[in-house]
């Protein structure tokens, strides 16, 4: 029993000592320095501190640039705050993307650090809308477009606007618009301006361009006809007018063989691949093509179960042999039939009787339709 009363009262000791040092260490630390950043601006834009999360974010004029700025900060006196103030720094990189920096207070034995982030005023209209019509928004171009049934009076609509919180918007809402020419709506925040132009059309709205194939984000798979065919091939050539990443290919043979030798040797766009266009409303096809020889190149076009056949063709020119050209391939007028079927033929001539003729492969890429103007 004495040794346990011992071991405890030498461990007592040890703890009193230790504590001893800790509070003769802490003694010398002085920890009544101010580490907070009292002020931060840019350009005369003062920041907004957030002291719980030490974060600060500046919002600058529409248009201000990200690069080379220099803050001017203020802190407690015997602070000193890294980055200093009135240094140049940069809060965006060389791609436009916001870079956050690091500010850090030091004063007496204390520290604290800062996240600082800048960016521009930025406000959009997020939604335009008349009855339940909603409208298309161009963020990039500033423009809006509505389409009403025909008949509608253009000359006292309301529309409802949702945009960015904090912003005023003009026209005022809630009050009659005129919208029988094109309209500028005008949004207000933090002192920039953002303006859209809005067009009311009363008639239908216009059938869009259909991408059937681009190679990326539209990749049906193409079947081969008497072919050899690639699917996803790397472009050979994206310095040119078409720069996606990857396309099409089918080898063209010398011989008049099955596996491309034949002049309707190609790819098709069928059975789980059909597409579904019709001709009352789209009148034209667009098609890249890329190879090292000039001539006709083919579309057959087809209804489910190969019934329906037109065959549309254009030149692929010898101005620009080895380079990406857009061929147009227009449908028939006499067209009625829904297209399912789209057949490539990338050739035409049977080159097995060309002595000059060599193995080569054949590209194309970006399969479009477009509606009737």
């Amino acid at each position: 029993m004495k040794k346990i009363i011992y071991n405890i009262l030498f461990v007592l000791c040890l703890v009193i000592a230790f504590s001893s040092c800790d509070n003769e260490i802490k003694s010398t630390l002085d920890t009544t320095g101010d580490t907070f950043i009292h002020t931060f601006s840019i350009n005369g834009v003062q920041g907004t501190i957030n002291a719980e999360n030490s974060s600060i974010s500046v919002i600058l004029p529409s248009g201000s640039s990200l690069k080379a700025l220099s803050p001017v900060i203020t802190v407690a006196d015997g602070a000193i705050v890294t980055p200093n103030s009135g240094t140049a720094v940069d809060f965006a990189d060389s791609k436009g993307n916001l870079t956050p920096v690091t500010y850090t207070v030091m004063n007496k034995d204390l520290y604290q650090k800062y996240t600082v982030s800048v960016d521009v005023a930025r406000a959009k209209i997020t939604s335009f809308k008349i009855g339940s019509v909603q409208g298309d928004i161009d963020d990039v171009n500033k423009k809006i477009s509505l389409y009403l049934p025909v008949g509608t009076d253009l000359t006292a609509l309301y529309p409802v606007v949702e945009f960015t919180g904090g912003a005023t918007i003009s026209p005022a809402l809630g009050s009659a618009v005129n919208f029988t020419s094109p309209l500028t709506y005008t949004l207000n925040y933090l002192g920039s301006t953002f303006t859209y132009v809005v067009t009311v059309i009363a008639g239908e709205k216009p059938k869009p361009i259909l991408v059937i194939y681009n190679g990326e984000d539209v990749a049906p798979v193409w079947d081969p006809i008497a072919s050899t065919i690639n699917n996803g091939t790397i472009n050979p050539k994206t310095n040119g007018i078409n720069s996606t990443p990857t396309c099409v290919s089918i080898m063209r043979r010398k011989a008049a063989t099955d596996d491309g030798g034949r002049a309707w040797s190609g790819g098709a766009l069928w059975h789980t691949n059909k597409v579904n266009i019709d001709p009352a409303v789209y009148n034209k096809f667009t098609m890249m093509v890329l190879k090292n020889s000039p001539g006709i190149v083919h579309l057959e076009l087809q209804t489910d179960g190969e019934l329906n056949k037109d065959f549309v063709a254009t030149s692929y020119s010898a101005d620009h042999l080895g380079e990406w050209q857009e061929l147009t391939f227009v449908i028939p007028a006499s067209r009625t039939a829904i297209i399912n079927n789209i057949l490539v033929a990338a050739h035409d001539a049977d080159t097995s009787i060309d002595p000059n003729f060599a193995d080569q492969v054949i590209y194309w890429d970006n399969l479009k339709a477009y509606p009737k103007q």
